[in-house]
């Protein structure tokens, strides 16, 4: 008998998917509306930073709060806190008292919420679905958000602001308002807590800690998961410098592709759209690579993959040299994706998920930050052509790192990492929840057949 994903799952995944729709009208209208009131380069790349320091500075707080939370009820109130702005901003723009510092502030401000929000997803994706459809559950997830954030979004902004630029913030904070509904229709659960892997867990931690005490202890232990467990550490430092290197390129897109490639605006809108057509692709063949590769080699391939795909591109000469290179640039990337975020959610217990992946995010929102605040200084010791270049060959490095900092071990997919630690038991993760609740395994794999 087929398993299905289950009606449960079909409502997160309504609820993120309808949030990722307001999300990419908004971040279409913001920049065009930071324009209409200033045209300095270094104001406009201020959008980036701001929206990616909450990432660094809070992200690892995020994950101790969903991790103690009810993950359903820290989703609905994240996008209620996410509604209530944009919804503000909204009047402003509606009165028209839109200013730099407005739209500073909502770059800062939703950010926080959103990180909020991805951090409970991850740890409540793994008590929706049984670990073998995590790679399917994930692909369809990320396939959802992507079409509604950059193939529906972009246009509806543009749309939408035809008429009214307050038009797609409204519409945005409705998204926020649906999302919220939907989430709270999964019902609720009581917390799962699964037990710390004996690497991680500290000597006295029943001891009774109390405030920042407690919580440094908590963040100590999200970080200990990483480090101590080898394929985390490798895909949270890969990403981080997968993300540097490829941002920096993005921010410096549009002037590769004007410049050097001499495209067209249609033709450059026709890159993002070549990219989300192999993202989709990319996501829906994911879980069927993982299940014969595994994740350490499937990880490897999607890096090297993105390296030669960016490297490609910077070797591009013309219109059809560069979109296949955006076409498999986002195919590569979505099977990256899939495959190192289904392992994190098997091979971390469910109660270190939410600051595992927090945890590894900050370093991606660090290096997003570096990268916005590097890529006009590295313009001008060298040409874009030649930082498209350099990433690409970066990225493949990344892949080679990967490849020797990881075992081919057990643990070819995530189900066995307590071993690669040297803990005994190999059941962790959603496994070790469900070994410790029996009661826990049988009303999953029910709800599975929905």
């Amino acid at each position: 008998m087929t398993v299905r994903l289950g009606k449960r799952y079909w409502l997160l995944w309504s609820s993120s998917s309808l949030a990722a729709l307001g999300d990419g009208m908004r971040l279409v209208a913001l920049p065009l509306l930071a324009y209409s009131v200033t045209d300095d380069p270094g104001n406009i790349t201020l959008i980036m930073v701001f929206a990616s320091l909450p990432g660094l500075l809070v992200g690892p707080l995020a994950g101790v709060l969903v991790d103690r939370l009810d993950r359903r009820r820290v989703i609905a109130a994240a996008n209620v806190l996410r509604a209530v702005p944009v919804l503000v901003f909204a009047a402003f723009v509606q009165s028209g008292e839109v200013r730099l510092p407005l739209v500073y502030a909502l770059a800062l401000l939703l950010p926080v919420f959103e990180v909020m929000v991805d951090s409970a997803v991850q740890p409540l994706m793994s008590e929706l679905l049984p670990e073998t459809l995590l790679e399917k559950g994930n692909s369809r997830i990320f396939i959802a958000r992507m079409l509604a954030q950059d193939v529906l979004g972009s246009p509806v902004a543009g749309a939408l602001m035809a008429v009214s630029a307050s038009l797609p913030f409204l519409v945005n904070g409705a998204t926020f308002l649906g999302a919220t509904v939907l989430v709270l229709l999964l019902g609720a659960r009581p917390a799962v807590r699964g037990p710390l892997p004996a690497a991680v867990a500290a000597p006295g931690r029943d001891a009774p800690d109390r405030g920042a005490a407690r919580v440094r202890r908590d963040l100590k232990e999200g970080m200990a998961a990483i480090w101590q467990t080898p394929m985390l550490r490798t895909i949270a430092l890969t990403s981080a410098v997968l993300n540097f290197v490829l941002l920096v390129g993005s921010s410096l897109l549009v002037i590769y592709a004007k410049e050097d490639l001499r495209l067209t605006d249609t033709q450059f809108a026709l890159l993002f759209s070549a990219a989300a057509v192999g993202s989709a692709l990319g996501g829906w063949a994911a879980p069927h690579i993982v299940e014969r590769l595994g994740t350490r080699l499937t990880m490897t391939v999607g890096l090297v993959a993105i390296g030669a795909s960016r490297a490609g591109f910077g070797l591009a000469h013309g219109f059809w040299s560069a979109i296949t290179a955006f076409f498999a640039i986002g195919t590569a990337w979505f099977v990256f994706g899939v495959a190192v975020t289904s392992y994190m959610q098997r091979a971390t217990p469910n109660s270190l998920v939410g600051r595992v992946y927090a945890t590894s995010q900050a370093l991606s929102y660090g290096a997003a930050v570096l990268a916005a605040l590097t890529a006009g200084a590295l313009a001008r010791v060298t040409s874009v052509r030649s930082i498209m270049l350099i990433g690409g060959l970066a990225a493949i490095a990344c892949g080679l790192v990967a490849w020797r900092t990881t075992s081919p071990g057990p643990d070819r997919d995530g189900r066995n990492a307590a071993q690669e630690q040297g803990n005994g038991p190999a059941t962790v993760g959603p496994n070790a929840d469900r070994a410790e609740r029996p009661e826990l395994a049988d009303d999953l794999n029910t709800q599975a057949l929905d």
